[in-house]
C-alpha cells in the first residue's frame, strides 16, 4: 500500500492510491454492512407544538469490531420503516464482547390524530396511535 503524507495547516492528511487496499475514505473495501439486531423500540411523542413523534431504539452490536453505521427512514401510508445497520470489517479478529447502543430518530410532526400507525425497525414492529 502506498501512502503519501501531506502536511496542511498543521494536520497530517493521509492521500491514498487507487491501487490500494483501502479506499481514499480510509475505510477497508471489506467492510460488511448488515441490518442491526434490534432489542427494544419506545415510541415518544415530544411535548411541542404541533406534536412530534420520536422513535428510541436499542440496538446490539455483536462484538468489539462492530460499529453503528446508519438509520434510514420512509414512510408509505400509515407505515414508517427505519432501517438500523451496523458495519465490521470482514475477517476481523474481535473481542466476543456483546454491547448495546442506543438512538433516537425524530420523525416528525406530519400525522394525523387518531390515525393508527405501523412502525418497522428492522425485524422488530409496534404501533402508535397519534393523539
Amino acid at each position: 500500500m502506498s501512502l503519501t503524507m501531506v502536511r496542511s495547516s498543521g494536520i497530517m492528511a493521509s492521500v491514498c492510491l487507487l491501487a490500494s487496499a483501502v479506499a481514499c475514505t480510509g475505510q477497508p473495501s471489506n467492510v460488511e454492512i448488515q441490518p442491526a439486531p434490534i432489542h427494544e423500540v419506545t415510541i415518544n411523542f415530544l411535548k411541542t407544538n404541533p406534536v412530534q413523534v420520536s422513535v428510541h431504539i436499542k440496538l446490539g452490536l455483536r462484538d468489539t469490531c462492530t460499529r453503528f453505521h446508519d438509520i434510514k427512514h420512509s414512510q408509505s401510508g400509515t407505515t414508517i420503516t427505519i432501517t438500523v445497520t451496523t458495519e465490521r470489517e470482514t475477517n476481523a479478529i474481535c473481542g466476543q464482547v456483546y454491547t448495546f447502543l442506543e438512538k433516537d430518530v425524530n420523525l416528525g410532526s406530519k400525522f394525523t390524530s387518531g390515525q393508527t400507525y405501523t412502525v418497522k425497525v428492522n425485524d422488530m414492529t409496534t404501533t402508535f396511535v397519534m393523539p
